[in-house]
């Protein structure tokens, strides 16, 4: 596929407003850094690409990093500890990977409590669907405060303009965790987007138990979606869904001879999913990366550095998958998408 070719596409799947490429931001030359940092980095699913390239991305600007990871593996209750621990040490820098994580480190932008939250350093997020909607930052272009980062999703007006792309559907289903404040976010937005495209959105939350989803559940939930008539099945920015259990969503998705879409790559590259719409995680953490730098290296203020996201994104398509659902893509898509599992 031609660069021309794949900017004429994602100009079209933009078309409700959104531009889907924009340059990322410029990596500049800097000079040497004459100290060591320590960053603190706060994750949900252990290291994965994203911190490859914002660690990539550090040391070719010559930055000697120490760092120091936390992983709560989805388990919430680990973060008061996690957040108490980043105002004993006092790193340079705060990284916090996806949506919960970042809420219990910097809590809602406009709750004047300090007490329980990161204000007086440096926070860097990452995989935040939603930043503004979540209460993480009042405005992406200038999020004041100590706090900035980056988004991983495109706009989900281009995510239906490509699921209508690959199949002309009525119903799409949507699996998600209703104690997950991003993926509700997420919902929400697709809840508005299929309204004004007159699709029916066959929603399906997991129930809770303790305020917690059981993977157990998740075959059932799967499953009603295709009783109720789902065509396809969206897979958001859900970290129970998408990310901790997606070898079991795939699964049964392909079970159950339900083609899925996802907002994530992940889940089509290494499972079953069929197609996404997505950025590259190491692009991402390339950006998020310069954005540690600005504030490091150039001293910078977080609330001064815009929230941004690449602006490129590209359709991922597991053939092996399309295959077992004789789900296959039409050329207009194929010609340009990246093909997986052949």
């Amino acid at each position: 596929m031609t660069a021309l070719s794949r900017r004429r596409w994602l100009q079209w799947g933009a078309a409700t407003g959104a531009s889907l490429l924009a340059g990322s931001a410029g990596v500049q030359a800097n000079p040497a850094p004459t100290r060591r940092f320590r960053i603190f980095m706060v994750l949900g699913r252990g290291e994965g690409t994203n911190e490859r390239g914002f660690k990539d991305h550090l040391a070719r600007h010559g930055l000697e990093i120490d760092y120091i990871v936390r992983d709560t593996g989805g388990d919430s209750s680990l973060l008061p500890g996690i957040v108490a621990e980043i105002k004993q040490l006092r790193p340079d820098l705060v990284y916090t990977w996806g949506t919960p994580q970042t809420r219990a480190v910097v809590g809602p932008w406009d709750d004047p409590a300090p007490g329980p939250y990161v204000r007086d350093l440096p926070v860097l997020f990452t995989y935040v669907a939603t930043p503004r909607d979540a209460r993480i930052v009042p405005n992406l272009e200038r999020p004041g405060g100590n706090v900035t980062g980056t988004i991983h999703i495109a706009p989900i007006a281009a995510q239906v303009n490509t699921i209508l792309a690959y199949r002309p559907i009525s119903r799409l289903a949507v699996v998600f965790n209703p104690a997950e404040r991003n993926s509700v976010l997420a919902v929400e937005d697709l809840r508005e987007e299929c309204t004004r495209r007159d699709l029916e959105l066959i929603e399906v939350p997991a129930p809770l138990t303790d305020g917690k989803p059981d993977p157990a559940d998740i075959p059932g939930l799967i499953a009603r979606c295709r009783e109720r008539g789902g065509e396809m099945l969206y897979l958001g920015p859900d970290t129970f869904i998408t990310t901790t259990h997606r070898h079991l969503v795939a699964a049964v998705a392909l079970a159950e001879r339900l083609p899925s879409f996802s907002a994530t790559e992940l889940i089509v590259r290494s499972d079953q999913a069929l197609f996404a719409l997505s950025s590259s995680p190491y692009g991402i953490g390339r950006l998020t990366g310069e954005k540690a730098v600005q504030i490091l290296l150039q001293g910078q203020s977080p609330g001064a550095i815009p929230v941004e996201t690449l602006h490129r994104f590209s359709v991922l398509i597991n053939m092996a998958t399309a295959k077992k659902l004789s789900c296959y893509p039409p050329l207009s898509l194929l010609n340009f998408a990246e093909v997986v599992g052949v």
